[in-house]
């Protein structure tokens, strides 16, 4: 007879876990030993809620031995908002308060769902294992929510949208009212374990007290969409901040002198309130920043950022700002985008600002550049030559370039067949910029980096156009291991 080999318990584990749930939900049904563990993986991936019928299958299946399986659940999303019969509504306050495990809860629409299911808010808020709470469309119901809360938290994203997408300017509150919603005071009672914060449409308020709690532990804040957010509440409270995320709307203010007046003003305020004889000073710990240039300027920070990764795609109005804000943060790694200005610009080219002193320990560049028609005539190779010629004057270990030409020479508004308009980019001349660009040396380049910077480890230009006839060169050295990259690998490479 042939030797057969049983198969044991961890083969049998690793099986279930290789499975998607259909084929986990034939397992549980199979023997004892995977009627736990094929529940185990089932329940392993989020559990979504999004209508009474989702409740009754979830109820159903986590129901036998009272619900024991309850316990494997470990994220938890509601987007339940229509009616739940009492029956469901009973057994889903059931099986909440048997979760005894559950970690991440998300509430889809945070203000509606805590209204309508008040006895089911009551039952995750007296859960003590959760650590992550995502509430969009947060309000007062939800500040209620937080306080009857019995987990320690370490992760909070609050996203406060009411109808017309600001609820703050529904509540019609003064500052001083608003002041008692800031983060820092309403979620003061996770001072001791909060790690992360999300702020999405949270209105902070232009007059605010000087807060006193301090969250040693917070390593990580994300804004969102506050217009204008006051750096000193936020330095004080969570003074070992390593990770700064800011995203609002002031990119389109830029082309507005009135606006662009404000946001300088706002960064003179919260320079003047760090550098105050009771002020915070700066962070001392933070080591990136993602989000917009103009956020970050308006910002008035005043520390060093290792990291730096610019979200959205600059233009001429920008370059002033960039120049003001990299002498204050003078980044190891920069991550920037935009168009010809930044090789173009008269005063503020990237050619320029890296000259400076304040970026003197640049190590990392990522930078991609949009060729477009307010720059066809630049001298793109001649530009390209300056800025290598300003990049061998710095520490440089990893480089990322690419130039991206969108010059197109087919007639706007015209309806064309596609061999119509192959024909027109095949016979129109060439624009300075596309000539400069197609005749520039991309290799005399990369060698004269190397040469230039024996620090060089890890570099790849990639030259896309024009029309076409793209290129890439690379540099991989035995020592490029040795470059080691920390926080995200994302900020290393072109989004």
């Amino acid at each position: 007879m042939p030797l057969v080999l049983p198969l044991n318990f961890d083969i049998l584990r690793e099986i279930a876990r290789s499975s998607d749930r259909q084929t986990c939900a034939t397992l549980i049904r199979s023997c004892r030993f995977f009627y736990q563990e094929a529940a185990k993986c089932v329940l392993h991936d989020p559990v979504t809620l999004r209508n009474d019928s989702d409740v009754r299958k979830l109820v159903r299946f986590l129901e036998p031995d009272h619900y024991a399986r309850a316990r494997y659940v470990r994220t938890l999303r509601l987007d339940v908002t229509q009616t739940l019969s009492p029956k469901d509504l009973h057994a889903l306050e059931d099986t909440i308060a048997q979760m005894t495990q559950l970690e991440h809860l998300l509430i889809d629409e945070g203000e509606e769902f805590l209204e309508s299911f008040p006895s089911l808010g009551n039952a995750l808020a007296n859960l003590t294992t959760l650590r992550q709470l995502h509430v969009w469309y947060a309000g007062s119901l939800t500040c209620n929510f937080l306080k009857a809360t019995k987990s320690n938290l370490v992760s909070i994203s609050l996203g406060w949208m009411g109808s017309d997408e600001d609820w703050f300017a529904e509540q019609d509150m003064d500052d001083e009212e608003w002041s008692t919603l800031h983060p820092v005071p309403l979620l003061a009672k996770w001072c001791s374990s909060l790690e992360e914060l999300n702020c999405e449409c949270w209105y902070t308020a232009s007059k605010l007290p000087t807060f006193t709690d301090v969250y040693p532990s917070m390593r990580c804040l994300k804004v969102e969409r506050d217009d204008f957010p006051l750096s000193a509440p936020y330095i004080r409270a969570y003074p070992n901040l390593a990770r700064l995320s800011v995203s609002t709307d002031h990119v389109e203010d830029l082309k507005y002198p009135e606006d662009r007046q404000r946001l300088h003003e706002h960064r003179i305020r919260n320079i003047r309130d760090q550098e105050a004889e009771d002020g915070p000073g700066t962070w001392q710990h933070l080591e990136e920043y993602v989000g917009s240039l103009a956020d970050l300027y308006l910002l008035g920070l005043t520390c060093h950022i290792p990291r730096v990764m610019f979200s959205a795609e600059m233009s001429d109005l920008d370059l002033e700002l960039l120049s003001a804000v990299l002498a204050c943060a003078n980044p190891k790694h920069l991550n920037v985008e935009g168009d010809g200005a930044l090789l173009a610009h008269s005063s503020h080219s990237l050619p320029v600002i890296l000259r400076e002193p304040d970026l003197s320990r640049l190590e990392s560049l990522v930078l991609r550049i949009h060729i477009r028609q307010e720059h066809e005539e630049l001298d793109v190779g001649a530009a390209l030559d300056a800025l290598g010629s300003a990049l061998a004057q710095l520490p440089l270990r990893r480089l990322r370039l690419c130039i991206v030409s969108c010059l197109d020479p087919t007639p706007s508004g015209f309806c064309m067949s596609r061999r119509q308009r192959e024909l027109i980019i095949q016979q129109a001349p060439f624009a300075h910029a596309e000539s400069t660009l197609r005749d520039w040396d991309v290799d005399a380049f990369m060698h004269g980096l190397r040469d230039a910077l024996p620090s060089l480890t890890d570099a790849k230009v990639d030259i896309l156009g024009p029309r076409g006839s793209n290129r890439r060169r690379q540099i991989v050295t035995e020592h490029a291991h040795h470059f080691i990259m920390s926080g995200d690998p994302a900020l290393y490479e072109f989004r």
